[in-house]
């Protein structure tokens, strides 16, 4: 998704926050609006420009998590929240993707929380359906934010129940408030679900130079492929065809919002990348 109108306040946005966090003066902040501003009329998206200041803020201040604080909140939050909610979601295909739809709610950007009883849900469930037949038997679901993962856990299972062999792929090193290695080894995730993998990666989305390792070669193989959150469709759109995916995503901003025909507010589920496959 390229760069729209409304992403540049937004971008300014988060490089105030994150120099705020991190303990950077003006000076820090001032290097980041240059940076924005060199690169918000080119052909990139915004993801691209956000690693680009937020790196440029790791490496002045040397805080490589910000959001530690707020992550922390944000996971017990969700935590409680899906033990709560998980009854109200059937264990089937349809009901495990609204609820981990419903996950992908809370953010750093955003003062909203789970909302239930005005649960919008748009996708094309036949066509994710016959995505999650066709598959080899292997699912890589290329995870979000930190409190997404008590959510994940339903689809895993049920995916899992169908025969699937689930690899969850979380960043390597912290970016923003997505779930990262250090995080899981922080919290014991691996006691809920071991078949965590590392994307290698400190940046928000994907770039395809960047696959690697287990990543790269389920990504090149006929496996499922889930993608969760705004950062992984911004980026993954991008991409040059090659594969069929499932993003599943709440959509947080007019720009995503424009990009995919959606409301500000709803949850959704589609198939995304190469239609020609």
């Amino acid at each position: 998704m390229k760069i729209r109108e409304h992403c540049y306040d937004c971008l300014v946005g988060l490089a105030r926050q994150v120099v705020s966090l991190s303990g950077g003066n003006g000076e820090v902040l001032q290097n980041c609006r240059r940076i924005i501003d060199d690169l918000y009329a080119t052909d990139r998206s915004p993801p691209e420009v956000a690693n680009r200041f937020l790196r440029h803020i790791r490496e002045t201040t040397g805080v490589t998590d910000p959001f530690a604080v707020m992550k922390a909140q944000e996971f017990e939050r969700a935590r409680l929240t899906a033990e709560r909610f998980r009854t109200l979601f059937t264990f089937s295909l349809e009901g495990v993707i609204k609820f981990t739809a419903l996950g992908n709610s809370l953010d750093f950007f955003v003062d909203t929380g789970y909302e239930v009883n005005n649960f919008r849900f748009v996708a094309d469930l036949a066509a994710i359906e016959e995505e999650v037949d066709r598959s080899n038997g292997n699912v890589l679901v290329l995870a979000d934010n930190v409190g997404e993962f008590f959510f994940d856990l339903s689809l895993i299972r049920l995916l899992e129940d169908r025969g699937k062999r689930v690899y969850y792929a979380v960043k390597e090193r912290p970016v923003q408030n997505d779930l990262s290695m250090p995080d899981v080894e922080q919290w014991n995730l691996r006691s809920l679900f071991g078949n965590i993998v590392s994307t290698g990666t400190d940046e928000v989305g994907m770039r395809r130079e960047q696959l690697q390792g287990l990543v790269r070669d389920l990504w090149e193989s006929d496996a499922l492929v889930i993608a969760k959150g705004m950062g992984n469709y911004e980026t993954i759109s991008e991409f040059d065809g090659g594969r069929r995916l499932v993003h599943i995503l709440k959509v947080k901003c007019e720009s995503v919002a424009e990009a995919l025909g959606r409301k500000v507010g709803e949850h959704t589920a589609f198939i995304g990348g190469d239609y020609g496959s």
